[in-house]
């Protein structure tokens, strides 16, 4: 039986560790078009379950529901995601260095708030109220789960090159 298993992370996510045999598909890139492409069509007589997986199951609900709407059904969810299947001993398949978006993000609002104070001493001392903007951002981030800061540098060149696409396990 084939099984079908969708990760639908970033593609810079992807490729620091992913299950083996898993398919990237990112949540943002789900659409009627790219599913059949993935997974053909829904509904399809015998259809196999679906797994999808994320980081820890967040996006992967989802994906869930996107796929619902487009007709799809046997649905499963990975329990924990990447995480879990990786705190389980399981393997995960990663393609070459790279540094995770968590990292990437931490990396350019730490050079953005140096970058404020340094300004602040220098040129004016308003410089330092708009680290207050970086803090809100944090914080809705924090609240909402959604990080407009990780969606810019998951768009950057270097992140977008995935060079690791997985077949479906057999």
């Amino acid at each position: 039986m084939k099984i079908e298993l969708l990760d639908v992370r970033t593609p810079v996510e992807y490729r620091g560790g992913h299950i083996p045999g898993a398919k990237l598909l990112s949540l943002e890139e789900i659409s009627n078009e790219s599913l059949v492409r993935e997974v053909g069509q829904p509904n399809e007589t015998g259809q196999s379950p679906i797994y999808l997986t994320c980081k820890g199951g967040f996006r992967a609900e989802q994906a869930v529901g996107k796929l619902l709407d487009s007709g799809y059904q046997n649905l499963v969810l990975v329990e924990g995601g990447t995480d879990g299947w990786e705190e389980s001993g399981l393997p995960l398949k990663r393609c070459g260095g790279v540094i995770s978006l968590e990292r990437q993000v931490q990396i350019v609002i730490g050079s953005i708030l140096l970058l404020k104070v340094v300004f602040g001493f220098t040129f004016h001392e308003m410089f330092f109220l708009a680290g207050g903007l970086i803090g809100a951002g944090l914080i809705m981030a924090g609240i909402t789960r959604w990080c407009g800061m990780a969606k810019l540098v998951a768009m950057m060149p270097w992140n977008r090159n995935i060079n690791c696409r997985e077949k479906a396990l057999v």
